[in-house]
């Protein structure tokens, strides 16, 4: 189908002016609280007072009672909340419970888990996150909030409540809070990746005010699916609690590695120390799309990728395709109506870590080049795995929509056949084709080839600056994996615009290795 340029031109202006991040699809949000009782609710631990008043969820202590929770009896995983609250300036605090538990094997069924702080004492600290009810308290600390996070909640006062607007945005580990639309904390931590919400009230302690004293809420809505999440903010300090190991992100003794460029074959094939046979070949053909393949186990037993499979003959080991450029395929599509090159260029030819280059020109119906695609190749290996990086950079050469679709981008092939033994994990503990369209900061494929009795891995990384980080994955029934910003929805670029997209790989073998994954990617992400 074509698109008349002054109908794409107009696709283009309403995309960008959507693109605000506090934007909301209205219609996936979905009310917690019906204005009128407490279905949906249930009160855990102390026993106060709970109950609704002109559309209101109001809750009041009762002197002697420990802290005490209503919580949705319904849990939740990837989310993002938001409610209003107003608090009696007497009381010593609150707080929103989030992917929190509560069972009989756990100190008599002590609510635990992330609460976003309402706090109404002088020293403002609304909006940190504290681990209620479990061992390691402030987790996103006051003291990292900057000065506009403090000042930014409102104290009730003399002419009545003020209502405060929370927002959390849940995603895997990523767990970012915001009052009165000011952000205020940005944690990294996966301990508790589900779980249900709570309204805290907390008791007051032996030097507090003492009595009995009310906290309000209203308007409490929960969004799930396709999340819009806000982009990260230099000015909001990260706390990066992710589990550390012992193992290394930069293991020693990386492996000299050399390139050797066949300009008759079309292909870079990366070498390690004096071995004959490449660990890594690209292909970069005159009129056919980039890829990689084969790529070799780091212990040399096996080959990980696979090319064009009968199931999926356009899929080419590991490689780029984008669906619908201007309802253009270039995901099943890899011949020259669709690509030409331009270059393939080694960067750097040996060494502790290579790099090589490949820019191509994506075709339009009429062979004009509708974008330049340009990716940017980096190796390293090591005893135990090769550590490989994408720089992708699209340069649309005319207006150009990516339109919404379940696949498109970075996406890996290994082998498969019906019998094979494989699994799908990923850092936000979905696992197999539950994955399906789920954001994740990493997802990592296992398959066992023949010959060889433990799993072969490919994990892919997502980076922070990827404009739909943490990034939705595709999955598929033969397990093929990629992250994919399409499942979201349109995206466009105008003419001469470009976009820059990430991704880490690290290639290795045997049981799956969440910690050595967590610290390779914090070392991706470059902050601690």
């Amino acid at each position: 189908m074509k698109i008349h340029p002054s109908h794409l031109l107009l696709l283009v202006l309403v995309h960008l002016l959507t693109l605000s991040p506090l934007r909301a699809q209205e219609d996936s949000w979905h009310s917690l609280f019906n204005g009128k009782d407490l279905s949906g609710w249930k009160e855990l631990n102390g026993a106060h007072v709970w109950e609704v008043k002109d559309g209101m969820i109001v809750g009041r202590t009762v002197p002697g009672q420990p802290n005490g929770f209503l919580c949705t009896e319904q849990e939740f995983g990837d989310f993002v909340l938001e409610l209003e609250v107003s608090v009696d300036t007497l009381m010593n605090n609150s707080g929103i419970q989030f992917r929190s538990q509560s069972y009989p094997e756990y100190r008599n069924g002590r609510v635990h888990g992330y609460q976003m702080e309402v706090d109404p004492k002088p020293q403002q600290w609304s909006g940190a996150i504290y681990e209620e009810g479990a061992d390691r308290g402030w987790i996103y600390p006051p003291e990292k909030m900057n000065e506009a996070a403090k000042t930014a909640f409102k104290r009730d006062d003399k002419d009545g409540y003020q209502w405060n607007h929370y927002r959390i945005e849940a995603v895997g580990p990523i767990i970012r809070t915001w009052v009165n639309g000011v952000p205020v904390a940005h944690l990294v931590d996966d301990r508790f990746l589900k779980g249900f919400i709570g309204l805290q009230l907390h008791a007051n302690n032996e030097n507090d005010p003492q009595g009995s004293f009310s906290i309000r809420f209203r308007n409490i809505r929960i969004q799930k699916g396709s999340l819009d999440l806000t982009p990260l903010e230099d000015r909001v300090p990260v706390v990066n609690l992710l589990a550390s190991s012992n193992t290394s992100a930069r293991p020693d003794n990386p492996t000299f590695l050399r390139i050797e460029q066949d300009l008759d074959a079309s292909s870079i094939a990366v070498y390690s120390e004096n071995k004959s046979h490449p660990i890594l070949t690209q292909s970069a053909k005159p009129d056919e799309r980039p890829y990689l393949h084969p790529i070799l186990a780091p212990d040399g037993n096996g080959e990980l990728t696979e090319y064009r499979p009968a199931h999926h003959p356009h899929q080419t080991g590991i490689y780029w395709g984008l669906k619908r450029v201007n309802e253009r395929d270039y995901f099943m599509n890899w011949d020259r109506d669709y690509w030409r090159r331009v270059s393939a260029s080694v960067l750097k030819d040996s060494g502790e870590k290579v790099n090589w280059q490949t820019v191509y020109e994506m075709l339009d119906e009429n062979g004009k080049t509708l974008m330049v695609e340009t990716q940017t190749w980096s190796l390293q290996a090591f005893a135990d795995r090769y550590v490989l990086d994408l720089e992708w950079q699209g340069e649309a050469k005319m207006d150009v929509v990516m339109g919404k679709f379940y696949v498109g981008g970075l996406f890996v092939r290994m082998p498969w056949v019906p019998e094979t033994v494989g699994e799908i994990v990923s850092a936000s503990g979905h696992e197999g084709m539950e994955l399906e369209g789920q954001r994740a900061i990493w997802s990592d494929i296992g398959i066992k080839l023949d010959g060889r009795e433990d799993f072969a891995r490919i994990a892919i990384l997502d980076h922070p600056d990827n404009a739909a980080f943490p990034t939705p994955w595709r999955v598929d029934s033969q397990m093929g994996l990629g992250p994919s910003r399409q499942i979201l929805g349109d995206w466009a670029l105008a003419a001469g615009e470009s976009e820059t997209i990430r991704y880490r790989l690290v290639i290795y073998t045997g049981a799956e290795d969440k910690a050595m994954l967590t610290e390779v990617w914090k070392d991706f992400f470059g902050r601690e």
